[in-house]
């Protein structure tokens, strides 16, 4: 297994060399050292990208990298403006600090929100070393261009590399509106390449959280309460352990009172020289555990509340015309109610951290998807000065939302700092799925009555589900919050001149947390297969009824103002179902033994449709092909954004299929895979992606991809003659 050395990465022991051009866009800080991979250092008026007097040109990524590709997009985007050659980059990463903005690497924003500052840290590094050029020969900047690493002046026929130019334009007052390149001119933007890390993750030379190493390190392999909020009363090693040389000893977390937010939970953590036998003494320790008020914690009694909970009137969130009489009303109408339970994020890599508390200071490696919040957790929760933290993020090897969360972090600096010497610490699988904070269940209401036309005439919703910030914020915030429930239900597309949308919130016995794409996957579920349950019900082809309800609509306004320029379009959305309908062969005749359902969603400021086509001769209808339509505006690796679509319909699947948590007297019951049941190499579909190239603006990648997938699976059962299924798993 590679090691990483904590000291290597340190500030203090980079080696300083001269006449480096460092520019950016965000934030302009005078003496910022950032890291490189290039082992350089410099006094840079910015952040994003070094060129060096060597040429090698060095961007730095402030987001984490977790197999989605940021590195390479970022840079890509860099470049581009740079007229740098691809060839003569390197990435590296940033640490965890406010000059580079916001660092959470989640919500698919980190290029929606960084395409123009990072293109115009590129085209002011441009400018500077064309100004440099014009000014060493004598001529205006007008006449000169830079292309492939060199600054051209056509005229003479003189040329400089870009190494040749950074010191003297390292000099330069940094550009305020530098000039970007058209888009019929990039070179990088919209490209396939591969991933900047790609060689070393499959060679194995990566460095992963589990994969640092520091001398005079000791492991922390915890043992966690089985019930939120219980702490160690008093535990016994077994002698055996006492003699073995390599065990060090215990040290015992009690559970933070007050919102649980990313605070550790109560654990015994056993301390030794390496990983196995932290894990065998663990397994061997006897812990009494005091009690919890989340000990009769059910999750079935938990569901048939939220049942109960969408039977009954909830806080409105749109309502015109008059749907509640005349569903009350109603001689028929069509009512469906849609589950789903708690979920893991399950990622291939569990938690890990290492911490070195050295006197008032901390530096933590750590496979984080939000090193500043990290960083600011430790200052807040540890009661360090600012300065003196430094959180550097590992490669993630897989997260999803979980590693957002610092908790495990933090475990690993408080052991630091009470035995003073640095310390991994080493979640198990079981840590990771006992401890997750998990995807919420949900269950919704639908119902609506149809006009002569199969168009509905009444329609209410009801969702009903545990919030996020009934976790991260204080305790009695219970109820949904608005941009919880902007993800598919209140902007939903299916309108009605008579409508009514409710929801209702429950405090969960658990940790509640944003898994990839959040309360998307289940709101998408319940208004896909509704909407085909309408067009059944109407005698129209699932993919006619949608275009038939969306006739005249334009843009759709949810319980958020819209961002400017990522306004729900209908018109998007109707084009990437037409795409699917096309590209799945939906009006032609299917194989014998084979059916197809349809679902399509707008989520991330995304517009994704699906079809699935299922064997009915399989029990468990597997997917045997996958067609996915993709509109995210401007996109950066079109790979990049194909392998996303790829990875969501198989995580989706996970979902859909036989993904489910339960938990008994408040202890999950699945504590592995052989319980909890992931999607595996045998269950991925043929897939098929197709991208609309589009100059809107660009939007998410990573999460838009899953939420269609289970009601179409759900849809494409019902087409094989499985019955109507309307809880997850489906299988």
């Amino acid at each position: 297994m590679n090691s990483v050395s904590l000291n290597n990465l340190s500030r203090r022991n980079f080696l300083v060399s001269s006449g480096v051009l460092v520019v950016g866009s965000y934030a302009y800080t005078s003496g910022f050292n950032p890291v490189y991979a290039n082992g350089t250092r410099t006094l840079s008026p910015s952040v994003y990208v070094a060129i060096g007097t060597d040429g090698v040109v060095t961007v730095t990524c402030h987001r984490s990298e977790m197999g989605q590709g940021i590195k390479t997009a970022v840079a890509q985007v860099v470049c581009d403006e740079l007229e740098a050659d691809w060839e003569k980059v390197v990435v590296a990463q940033a640490e965890g600090d406010a000059k580079y903005g916001d660092q959470n690497t989640d919500g698919s924003r980190s290029i929606k929100n960084f395409f123009m500052p990072l293109r115009n840290a590129g085209a002011a590094a441009r400018e500077m070393l064309v100004q440099a050029a014009a000014d060493s020969w004598g001529v205006d900047a007008s006449e000169c261009e830079a292309r492939e690493h060199t600054v051209h002046h056509a005229a003479s026929s003189r040329r400089a590399a870009f190494g040749e130019l950074a010191d003297a334009a390292s000099k330069l007052a940094v550009p305020e509106s530098p000039t970007l390149k058209s888009r019929e001119n990039w070179n990088h933007i919209g490209k396939s390449r591969i991933h900047v890390d790609a060689q070393d993750v499959a060679t194995g030379k990566a460095a992963y959280g589990a994969d640092v190493t520091l001398p005079n390190m000791a492991i922390a392999v915890m043992v966690h309460a089985p019930v939120l909020g219980s702490s160690p009363l008093n535990v016994k090693v077994p002698d055996s352990a006492k003699a073995n040389s390599r065990f060090i000893g215990i040290e015992t977390i009690d559970a933070t009172p007050g919102p649980i937010g990313f605070n550790p939970v109560g654990s015994v953590a056993v301390i030794a020289e390496d990983t196995f036998t932290g894990i065998k003494v663990a397994e061997e320790l006897e812990i009494n555990w005091s009690d919890s008020p989340n000990q009769d914690f059910d999750s079935d009694t938990f569901q048939q509340d939220l049942r109960e909970a969408v039977e009954a009137p909830g806080n409105v969130w749109h309502e015109v015309g008059d749907a509640n009489n005349m569903l009350e009303g109603a001689e028929e109408k069509i009512e469906a109610v849609y589950e789903t339970p708690f979920l893991s994020h399950a990622p291939m890599e569990p938690p890990s951290a290492v911490a070195n508390v050295v006197g008032d200071a901390v530096e933590v490696l750590a496979p984080v998807q939000d090193p500043q919040t990290t960083r600011n957790t430790i200052v807040g929760a540890k009661n360090f000065a600012l300065e003196n933290v430094k959180v550097t993020p590992t490669l993630l090897g897989g997260a999803f939302g979980r590693k957002s969360k610092p908790d495990f972090v933090l475990e690993a600096v408080e052991l630091s700092r009470r035995l003073k010497r640095p310390i991994r610490v080493q979640w198990q699988r079981e840590n990771d799925l006992q401890y997750d904070y998990f995807h919420a269940p949900s269950v919704q209401r639908y119902e609506a009555t149809l006009g002569e036309n199969g168009m509905p005439t009444a329609w209410r919703q009801r969702t009903a589900f545990p919030s996020i910030m009934s976790t991260v914020a204080a305790p009695n915030m219970v109820e949904p919050a608005n941009w919880e429930l902007d993800m598919g239900f209140t902007n939903t597309p299916y309108r009605c001149e008579n409508q009514s949308i409710e929801a209702a919130g429950l405090k969960a016995g658990v940790r509640i947390g944003w898994l990839r794409s959040v309360c998307n996957i289940f709101h998408a579920f319940g208004a896909n297969v509704f909407i085909d349950e309408l067009a059944e019900q109407a005698g129209m082809d699932p993919i006619d009824y949608r275009l038939a309800m969306w006739d005249g609509m334009d843009v759709i306004q949810g319980a958020l103002p819209s961002e400017p320029g990522h306004e729900f379009k209908i018109e998007r959305l109707r084009n990437v179902l037409r795409k699917v309908r096309e590209n799945s062969d939906w009006d032609q005749k299917i194989a014998d033994g084979h059916a197809l359902g349809v679902a399509v969603h707008h989520s991330f400021l995304s517009y994704v449709a699906t079809v699935l086509e299922v064997d009915r001769s399989d029990p468990n209808y597997k997917v045997t092909n996958a067609h996915v339509v993709l509109d995210c505006g401007t996109y950066v690796n079109s790979d990049t954004c194909i392998a996303q679509m790829e990875g969501a319909v198989v995580f989706g699947l996970s979902a859909a299929q036989r993904a489910k948590l339960t938990f008994k007297d408040g202890t999950i019951q699945e504590n592995n895979f052989d319980g909890y049941l992931i999607a595996r190499m045998p269950d991925a579909p043929s897939i098929s992606v197709e991208l609309i190239d589009s100059d809107h603006l660009p939007a998410g990648v990573g999460e838009p991809g899953v939420p269609p997938v289970a009601p179409a699976l759900s849809n494409a059962i019902f087409k094989a003659g499985g019955g109507r299924r309307r809880s997850l798993p489906l299988i």
